[in-house]
């Protein structure tokens, strides 16, 4: 009897298929001369390491499992980096902003906005990232198929080479992207105070 195979909805990948591309060149320095004597750190300097000796590392696995772990470890530290730098793209614009109700803060200025208005590009392969991390955090998941294992590379190759200016403060003007939003909670007192 033979095996037939039907595939609903999309084509089908093996998981050695999922690992034959090659990652992009990342040649973008995390550390650069300042004014006079000093030097300018990057943003998020240890995960970005961290991310590019398991990049660099890809092509040189033997086989799909060493390829997973320096998958794994690229979307684990680029999203680290990612997460500091807006981070502090947040404590910059609260600066400006001085909204002190942390839920307030959450719906005028949070993480997932920021990427989402000022870097789309990074919010869209951010999730390859993020499927990746949850997949093989499930221990009842098997196989790797449907997972974008170069989308987590596409991230990583956004963050630190095409976006290497916002890890060195230097970002999207937020000029008129992030309207002050009151949260439920300060609504709901502002209604009672009325």
């Amino acid at each position: 009897m033979a095996l037939r195979i039907v595939h609903v909805g999309r084509s089908f990948m093996s998981d050695s298929d999922n690992f034959a591309f090659t990652p992009s060149l990342i040649d973008s320095v995390a550390i650069r001369l300042g004014e006079g004597s000093s030097i300018n750190v990057a943003i998020g300097t240890m995960q970005r390491m961290a991310a590019l000796r398991s990049y660099v590392a890809f092509n040189d696995c033997k086989d799909w499992m060493e390829k997973l772990s320096c998958a794994y470890v690229v979307a684990l530290a680029t999203r680290s980096a990612d997460q500091l730098l807006m981070h502090h793209i947040q404590d910059d614009l609260n600066g400006r902003m001085k909204i002190s109700c942390v839920g307030c803060r959450r719906a005028s200025i949070g993480h997932a906005l920021i990427r989402e208005r000022l870097f789309p590009a990074l919010k869209v392969a951010r999730e390859h990232s993020n499927d990746l991390i949850h997949h093989l955090d499930d221990p009842t998941n098997k196989g790797v198929a449907e997972l974008n294992i170069e989308g987590v590379f596409l991230y990583c190759h956004l963050l630190f080479q095409e976006n290497i200016e916002a890890l060195f403060g230097t970002i999207p003007d937020p000029a008129n992207r992030f309207p002050r939003v009151i949260c439920k909670n300060c609504s709901a007192k502002l209604k009672k105070s009325k």
